[in-house]
């Protein structure tokens, strides 16, 4: 891995202009071309113009807006937050603060202010207050934007690839990496037949998986095209691997796509204790910028509203840990998260791409391979990042043709044109259909069919309220022993959490109106009396009409 520093020299050269034409009159050069900034009283809103202009005009500080604040790519050492486990020489976006904005901005041109005792200019440091000020604008209109960085060539929705070291005006990308061994760029218009050969060798690396079927294998190539071009994806769906038994390969999978994206292993994410300290870890990571995050070994339900956020949303808003203000923080990152009969719950399960894996056997880990898979994948990454690319560049070079009966995908457009349909187009499965197990899997999708079923059975289209509904589901035998309606009794169980009462029942009828389930549907039936008690009807969805 390069070091970022090195790229700078390139970064200056991709901008392919002069930045000291930004430069306000009367800037001063020294014999060498760095502008001298001259500290003198009454004039800071100048001095500070010309602090920005000489950060604008030496890139090798590596200066860029980010989220709102001033940001630097950098290589990252051991993360003080043990939550968060990042491989050595990962690269991260570090914020700017007034004291290593003080340093650059010395770095970037000479200061100097007057001494009484010569009557005349002298060298100093940029006084703080400078740094202070500048920070305070919240706008640096000289400064490039930085949607992120990327450390293996991408490509663009127009075919571009971009593969050249430093920063690229056109994405606002960092390129934080040099020559890749074994890459070569696309060919500048590829066939399908080029598509169809380089998906061919990206299935041959994953062909010692145990798939359950063939979905799951274009699953997993589908995964590999995000992680080349998430950044510029302004959403994109998690990637979940699950098995039922340990040690059948889900980690190697994710540190896979790690490697093909930074040639580096994932940086791992520990989930809290509740969904509150998950979410508080998710943004350190966002913040941080980290191309590839896997939460690993997953043991309770996956869900979270700020997980649905990142995978649907190009933007979220943040308070970084110790602030007190809001940041739009881009979510380009890759998620993936593994776990052992993996259950991804509530909104999340539509915002997902699922890879199974069922090796059929007690032991998986015991199963011989002929190579060092994530050696293999560290040695061929560059032939691997060229395969990705030429199957999306030859999508895209035939003009991005209609697939026949494939529904689009609400929230992801960008990523289904770019990933999904590719892949299609070459004829693989559908690689969202794998996900399709997780809705029938789900434990609320399960209790609101069963509730609706039992409903419907016993009170066919009448309207009932949730003291009724209750009633009738907790009324005992005459012996005591049983329940009249065994089965009301076990849904209202499950979507009350076991704790039936109209209180907890009102509460789950008011988040599940009009929604249709195993074709019934649950509807507000209006209000009657002085005490405006709800009414609630079940009835088939085509018979539902307005009932209030």
């Amino acid at each position: 891995m390069t070091n970022v520093t090195n790229l700078e020299k390139a970064s200056a050269k991709l901008a392919g202009k002069d930045r000291k034409s930004n430069a306000p009159d009367g800037a001063t050069y020294d014999a060498n071309g760095k502008r001298v900034i001259r500290h003198i009283p009454g004039e800071l809103p100048s001095i500070l113009d010309q602090v920005e202009t000489a950060l604008s005009e030496s890139p090798e500080q590596n200066v860029y807006r980010y989220a709102g604040r001033l940001a630097r790519v950098y290589q990252a050492e051991e993360p003080a937050d043990k939550s968060v486990k990042r491989p050595a020489g990962a690269i991260m976006v570090h914020p700017v603060e007034s004291p290593l904005l003080a340093e650059l901005a010395g770095r970037a041109a000479i200061h100097e202010k007057f001494d009484a005792r010569s009557s005349s200019y002298k060298p100093c440091d940029c006084p703080r207050r400078v740094a202070d000020a500048l920070l305070s604008r919240g706008h640096w209109p000289q400064l490039p934007d930085l949607a992120g960085f990327i450390e293996a060539p991408t490509i663009t929705d127009d075919n571009r690839v971009i593969d050249e070291p430093g920063y690229d005006p056109g994405s606002g990308l960092f390129c934080a990496f040099a020559a890749i061994p074994g890459y070569e760029a696309p060919p500048a218009k590829p066939t399908k037949d080029d598509a169809k050969r380089a998906a061919g060798k990206l299935v041959d690396l994953v062909a010692s998986f145990p798939f359950v079927d063939a979905t799951d294998r274009a699953a997993i190539l589908a995964g590999i095209l995000t992680a080349l071009q998430r950044r510029l994806l302004p959403a994109a769906p998690l990637v979940a691997i699950t098995a039922p038994t340990p040690g059948t390969g889900k980690t190697l999978l994710c540190e896979m796509l790690a490697i093909i994206a930074t040639a580096r292993r994932a940086s791992v994410l520990s989930l809290g204790h509740d969904d509150a300290e998950t979410e508080k870890r998710l943004a350190g990571v966002f913040l941080a910028g980290d191309a590839v995050i896997s939460v690993d070994n997953i043991e309770r339900p996956l869900k979270g509203d700020l997980l649905c956020q990142v995978a649907t949303q190009q933007f979220v808003r943040l308070r970084p840990l110790g602030g007190s203000g809001m940041l739009n923080v881009p979510t380009h990152s890759l998620l993936v998260a593994t776990g052992n009969n993996l259950a991804i719950v509530g909104d999340l399960k539509r915002r997902v791409i699922m890879v199974r894996l069922d090796a059929k056997t007690e032991r998986p880990e015991h199963r011989a391979f002929d190579n060092d898979f994530l050696k293999d994948i560290a040695a061929r990454r560059g032939l691997i990042i060229t395969w990705g690319l030429t199957i999306v560049s030859a999508y895209l070079a035939a003009g991005s043709p209609r697939i026949a009966g494939l529904h689009g995908f609400g929230g992801f457009e960008q990523w289904d044109h770019m990933v999904r349909r590719p892949l299609v187009w070459l004829d693989f499965p559908d690689p969202l259909l794998t996900s399709e197990e997780l809705r029938e899997q789900d434990p609320d999708l399960e209790a609101t069919r069963l509730l609706l079923a039992a409903w419907y059975e016993l009170f066919k289209a009448t309207r009932q309220t949730a003291a009724d509904v209750v009633a009738a589901g907790m009324q005992a035998s005459p012996m005591g022993f049983d329940k009249v309606n065994p089965d009301l009794y076990d849904a209202l169980q499950l979507v009350c959490s076991e704790k039936p009462n109209a209180r907890r029942l009102g509460y789950w009828l008011r988040a599940h109106r009009d929604r249709i389930v195993g074709g019934l549907v649950l509807k507000h039936a209006g209000a009657e009396g002085r005490t405006k008690t709800v009414r609630w009807l079940v009835t088939a969805a085509g018979d539902a009409g307005h009932c209030g």
